[in-house]
């Protein structure tokens, strides 16, 4: 797939500038969604996004903001794709009343779109 992104990387700055999610969430989600969500460190240990970890970024964000799912909800719907069924077990703990099912609608084209138009939009600022 080619980049949208103009860069092959993006600063975790960046990244919380142009999905919206502060850099504290961001450095936090690592750590909660750790062998999903795992940026690619420099030798000075600096956090670099590519565009798989910015669709990623904004995987999680739609799961846990605008579909309500708590932390282990998220964790148990990212762990039942097929691609990642092996690398991200789902959490133990019992799935809150705010996690519910995946519903259609939440794929990589839509996460795409979202990024497209976050860019655009970011462009013309």
């Amino acid at each position: 797939m080619p980049m949208i992104i103009k860069k092959d990387w993006l600063t975790i700055g960046e990244v919380s500038e142009l999905t919206g999610v502060p850099i504290h969430t961001l450095r936090y989600w690592e750590s909660e969604f750790d062998g999903y969500f795992s940026p690619l460190r420099t030798s000075g240990r600096q956090r670099r996004y590519d565009e798989e970890a910015v669709d990623r970024v904004l995987e999680i964000k739609a799961l846990l903001k605008e579909e309500k799912y708590s932390i282990a909800g998220a964790r148990q719907v990212l762990s039942r794709k097929p691609d990642l069924s092996r690398d991200f077990p789902a959490a133990p703990e019992a799935l809150t009343p705010a996690a519910r099912p995946a519903e259609a609608g939440n794929g990589p084209p839509e996460l795409m779109q979202n990024l497209a138009g976050l860019l655009l939009e970011h462009q013309t600022m």
